[in-house]
């Protein structure tokens, strides 16, 4: 699991720093506006492949996961023929969807609600065939298109910038490279029938999979969309710079997952309770000692960070980067425990949906209550609250029934994340110089790796057992 991890990484990793040096290049040259229009249409097009395609991949993932524990291929191929078909349905449908939708945010031109629905069925496409290839266990062949893609999609962006291509047609070249990674790992051999249980679980898997991915990642999405309706598109440009610088640390926790997920769906396939049990307890442990340490550190330098990318112009995304930051990191330590919860049965699909959507439904009262008064900061602090909730109770049931002993991992993580929050104030109230910023992350890293050692030294082992043994590890002892 260790080495497809690395690998997932690496494409992930790709991935987010084309990505990221998109959105650079688009908002230097284009200004915060521009920045804003495109940032919107691409979490409108995300947002729309969330409420199907985007689910099929997990299904993938998962079930096409089981199969191959169970050693049963010509169920393999039936689950790949199924959702395939699911995916093209859907990708169809709301490409469609994707142009009144678009024209009542931005009441954009023809060729901006073009480029909105070829992103749609792009990603629904690229959602469904890496779910599927991590599921049957194609880890390197799926990163190296994720590299191969995302080098295209940025040169293709720059080609239409250098041409003198503004707004939303700018993107048009994303759109193509996710359609390019589609054909490629298209499943275009599988065959056969599913029995009808098995397809109404699998459906059923992906209805409630919809709702809550809507409600965790298409969270994300919508706060973007949220604050362009709410503060303009300037603003939203700011709120998109900030998310750009955001984003980027969460690939590993993203990778993690794509690879954990799988991975503990096989091993509940085969009957492996313990080894479903193994995994997540290291993997909440490697997160919960490395995740903090990095976005700690990032939250602190905020405003030397943005001033270094971004420029004057932007002097609203240092404001909203930090508690942007927390949000994203909440997210990343409850991944292990979100699927663990969702690979094992229906019923714990059911309840991470309803933890999405209670966490959504607190962060749209927050919205409702405060965007219209704080702007930006009230749309990003809404989402950090929604988060916190969406990761937390996954965490709390995963920690209780499978009876981790995590008491001690939570109290150090509690009292870093509160000396984390006092440094963020002090910066604050003192109004800290940009040198400054670097000098207080680095005694809050100190601060972290004191209270985490055992964690960090007991982290450092695994990876040496890991390397040495290439065998499952030993459980972790607190």
């Amino acid at each position: 699991m260790a080495r497809r991890g690395l690998m997932s990484t690496l494409g992930v990793l790709v991935q987010g720093l084309a990505r990221f040096a998109t959105n650079v290049v688009i908002g230097r040259i284009g200004g915060p506006s521009v920045l804003g229009r495109v940032a919107t249409a691409l979490s409108t097009a995300q947002l729309l492949s969330l409420l199907w395609p985007t689910t099929t991949g997990s299904a993938a993932s998962k079930f096409v996961a089981q199969a191959r524990g169970r050693g049963a291929p010509a169920e393999t191929s039936a689950i790949a023929a199924h959702l395939a078909r699911r995916t093209l349905q859907a990708g169809f449908v709301l490409s469609l969807l994707s142009i009144p939708i678009w024209t009542q945010i931005e009441h954009g031109t023809l060729a901006g609600t073009g480029v909105v629905a070829a992103l749609v069925i792009g990603y629904s496409g690229y959602s469904f065939t890496r779910g599927l290839q991590f599921g049957a266990g194609q880890v390197a062949r799926a990163t190296a298109w994720d590299v191969t893609v995302s080098v295209l999609g940025l040169l293709g962006v720059a080609a239409a910038l250098l041409a003198g291509v503004r707004g939303t047609p700018v993107i048009l070249p994303l759109a193509a490279a996710s359609i390019v990674f589609t054909l490629m790992g298209w499943p275009w051999g599988a065959q056969g029938r599913l029995a009808p249980s098995l397809r109404r679980e699998i459906d059923s898997f992906v209805a409630l999979g919809v709702v809550g991915t809507v409600a965790s990642a298409g969270f994300l999405q919508l706060s973007l969309i949220v604050a362009r309706l709410t503060d303009g598109v300037a603003a939203a440009g700011q709120y998109a710079a900030a998310l750009a610088l955001a984003t980027p640390p969460s690939v590993l926790a993203i990778s993690f997952s794509q690879v954990l997920f799988p991975s503990l769906a096989e091993a509940w396939g085969r009957g492996d309770v313990k080894g479903v049990r193994r995994q997540t307890d290291q993997a909440t442990r490697v997160l919960v000692t490395v995740m903090p340490l990095v976005f700690g550190t990032l939250a602190l330098c905020s405003s030397l960070i943005v001033a270094a990318i971004w420029g004057e112009k932007y002097d609203r995304a240092a404001v909203v980067l930090p508690v942007l930051l927390l949000a994203i990191l909440a997210n990343t330590i409850g991944v292990a425990c979100t699927n663990s919860l969702t690979s094992k049965s229906h019923r714990g699909m059911i309840t991470s949906t309803l933890a999405s959507l209670v966490g959504m439904i607190l962060g749209v009262l927050f919205w409702i209550a405060f965007a219209p008064q704080w702007g930006i900061l009230g749309v990003a602090i809404g989402y950090l609250c929604g988060t916190t909730a969406i990761s937390a109770i996954p965490l709390i049931i995963i920690w209780r029934a499978d009876q981790h002993r995590w008491g001690g991992l939570m109290i150090r993580m509690g009292i870093g994340i509160i000396v984390l929050t006092a440094l963020l104030f002090t910066e604050h109230l003192i109004d800290a110089s940009l040198w400054l910023q670097p000098v207080i992350a680095l005694a809050f890293a100190a601060t972290w790796l004191g209270l985490m050692r055992r964690n960090v030294r007991t982290t450092v082992t695994l990876l040496k057992r890991y390397r040495r043994t290439r065998t499952p590890l030993a459980q972790p002892v607190d």
